[in-house]
């Protein structure tokens, strides 16, 4: 992190013609640690930078108080009024943070499914194959597969092309 130096050295205040701020040299003392920048220090000193935010800040709210209708008509806002106008905009303008889904709590039927299948995908190859063919492998399936959606998969034996069998042999 860069600290403010606190030599007797000037630097240059950028001021803002906008607002009347004229550039002037400063002790570098009097500017803001400003990370980004290569040097560490605002282009503005302290004082000015305040004025110039204060200004931005007053311009913001007069651009809220006048108002042009969709007749060209311009409506000038009480402050109240102004500041719920603003607000309303803020809150259209901005983009809606989509909500993180929660992940739904995990059936222990599911969980137990779930974890016999690795336990059969863990074994070696030819093992794994009988094994897929049990029961009680192929019920873990269908549990598993009726938790995600509803898609079901094939119970070993059964094939993509089930009842083609006339059809090839033809």
């Amino acid at each position: 992190m860069t600290t403010k130096k606190t030599t007797t050295e000037l630097r240059r205040c950028k001021g803002s013609a906008r607002f009347g701020i004229e550039p002037h040299d400063a002790p570098i003392g009097d500017f803001p640690v400003q990370p980004s920048r290569p040097d560490g220090l605002g282009v503005m000193c302290s004082v000015h930078w305040k004025q110039y935010v204060k200004g931005l800040t007053a311009d913001r709210k007069a651009r809220v108080a006048e108002l042009v209708t969709d007749t060209g008509e311009t409506v000038t806002l009480t402050p109240a009024a102004a500041k719920k106008v603003g607000a309303a905009l803020a809150r259209t303008t901005r983009k809606a943070t989509p909500k993180r889904r929660q992940p739904a709590a995990l059936d222990p039927k599911v969980a137990a499914a779930e974890a016999l299948i690795a336990e059969v995908d863990a074994l070696p190859g030819p093992e794994a194959v009988k094994r897929n063919g049990d029961p009680d492998v192929q019920a873990a399936l269908e549990t598993v597969a009726a938790a995600n959606g509803g898609a079901r998969e094939s119970p070993l034996g059964e094939t993509i092309d089930d009842g083609t069998e006339e059809a090839d042999a033809a």
